[in-house]
């Protein structure tokens, strides 16, 4: 199978698992803005927000590390080396983090405190048994995992804020289940406690998962800080329930994060595999440039839908949301790029780099929070995503040259850049007219870019039924 093929066959996997929870949060908006209230929403994206922040600095982010030795183990011996230090490693900062969390919320309570501590200490171990499962190269089972995490969330909501009337309790204790239940599922199809032996206790393999991890603390924080910081900006600038509309309008660009994220997974574990290649450039070239294509008209799809579907999935106390996602959809294909080119640090064990850009574009993101909220309120905050990510992007575009040289087609980035400024400028259009051509034309760019690629996935999944009969 070749590299391409490869790649198209491990994101088809991934997004069989991924699709169900990427697309869950926003098939229950209509659930969730219907029996929330603003200020609730708000309070549990708050939540949701902080433990994403938490999370690299409690695990020392060591889920990079993990996965990246992982795929260049050549032994079950030398995997359950890994492992076993990944997860002393996780289990005794959790320890750590969890005395000190009882210790301060004895002195500033608030609510539902203890329920929080379950969700972050078990959504960290399943995050690692998630990533033993990908390193070992288990993609069906990571992606199974996810189909039951979806379920497991989707019926625990419905239950328990219909029928036991829990409200963001109940969204804590769902994820609380799920996270249970991943764990247990992919401990019983691929045995991992059987790969977690105290005698691999090792300071030098800790060392260098840590060495190899602990520079992309400051990455992830930095991500968070473009990509939910704007929260806590919004919170204090202009009210929880600001924060609440400005959650709303982030579940719309995550119809395309769902689509990165995939894309990412798959990306991720072919990027370092092929990096040693003599074709190697040319390989990423031609994926960057198929991204390209279907990131931008992706968000032109996304333009010309949106307003349409929010009249039927959000409740009129969230319908000023629509304003705010056309920078938010911008800011995700930035992002979508940044990660790409990311895939470089991590190929080549050197971390370094991708601290540095992101610090640039987390500070990028604060400086105009700062600047912008108070002035234009929410759309300053999706304006500064916007920004941050482009900045991350151009700055990463430039250092991983070292690495790995991308020849980007110029004609189509500037074309699909052109339209997509177009379809913005036409989205805040008041006129059906308009919408219903927007939504046409949209299809025809959409299918016109991508046709290799389609191609490409009709070939594989052919292929696969024929083989199958």
């Amino acid at each position: 199978m070749s590299k391409e093929s490869t790649l198209v066959k491990n994101t088809i996997i991934y997004a069989v698992g991924n699709f169900g929870s990427k697309i869950l949060s926003f098939l229950l908006l209509p659930f969730y803005t219907y029996y929330l209230s603003t200020d609730d929403y708000g309070y549990f994206d708050l939540i949701t927000t902080t433990i994403s922040l938490l999370t690299p600095i409690i695990t020392f982010q060591i889920y990079d590390g993990l996965y990246r030795y992982l795929l260049d183990s050549k032994s079950k011996n030398e995997s359950s080396n890994i492992i076993s230090n990944s997860f002393f490693i996780t289990i005794k900062n959790l320890i750590i983090f969890s005395i000190g969390y009882l210790i301060f919320i004895q002195f500033k309570s608030f609510r539902y405190e203890y329920l929080i501590l379950l969700q972050i200490d078990f959504s960290i171990l399943s995050g690692l048994w998630a990533q033993v499962t990908r390193g070992l190269r288990r993609n069906v089972e990571y992606s199974i995992s996810g189909i039951l995490a979806t379920l497991i969330i989707l019926s625990s909501n419905i239950l328990f804020i219909t029928v036991m009337n829990l409200r963001v309790g109940s969204l804590i204790i769902s994820n609380i289940l799920s996270s249970i239940a991943v764990m247990i599922y992919l401990n019983i199809r691929l045995n991992i406690n059987e790969y977690i032996n105290f005698g691999f206790n090792s300071k030098i393999v800790k060392k260098k998962l840590i060495i190899f991890s602990a520079p992309l603390i400051p990455n992830v924080i930095s991500w968070w800080f473009m990509n939910v910081s704007d929260r806590y900006f919004l919170a204090f600038y202009k009210g929880v329930e600001t924060n609440g509309i400005y959650a709303v309008s982030n579940k719309f660009p995550a119809a395309l994060v769902m689509i990165n994220t995939i894309f990412y997974l798959a990306w991720q574990e072919s990027a370092i595999t092929e990096y040693n290649s003599k074709d190697r450039n040319e390989f990423y070239t031609k994926m960057f440039n198929v991204l390209l294509c279907l990131e931008f008209t992706s968000v032109i799809g996304l333009l010309a839908f949106t307003k349409f579907i929010m009249h039927f999935m959000v409740n009129v106390k969230f319908e000023s949301a629509w304003l705010f996602i056309p920078f938010l959809y911008m800011g995700t294909v930035f992002n979508s790029f940044s990660s790409f080119y990311g895939t470089g640090y991590l190929s080549s064990k050197d971390t370094i780099g991708a601290f540095y850009t992101s610090i640039i574009g987390g500070i990028v993101n604060i400086i105009l929070n700062v600047i912008l909220i108070p002035v234009i309120g929410i759309q300053g905050a999706s304006f500064s995503t916007m920004m941050s990510f482009l900045v991350m992007w151009l700055t990463r575009l430039w250092q991983t040259r070292k690495y790995f040289k991308i020849d980007i087609n110029l004609k189509k980035l500037m074309l699909l850049s052109i339209i997509s400024t177009i379809f913005i400028i036409f989205y805040y259009s008041s006129s059906k007219i308009v919408e219903i051509i927007m939504m046409i034309l949209s299809i025809i760019i959409f299918f016109i870019f991508n046709r290799n690629l389609i191609d490409k996935i009709i070939e594989l999944v052919g292929k696969k039924v024929k083989s199958n009969i």
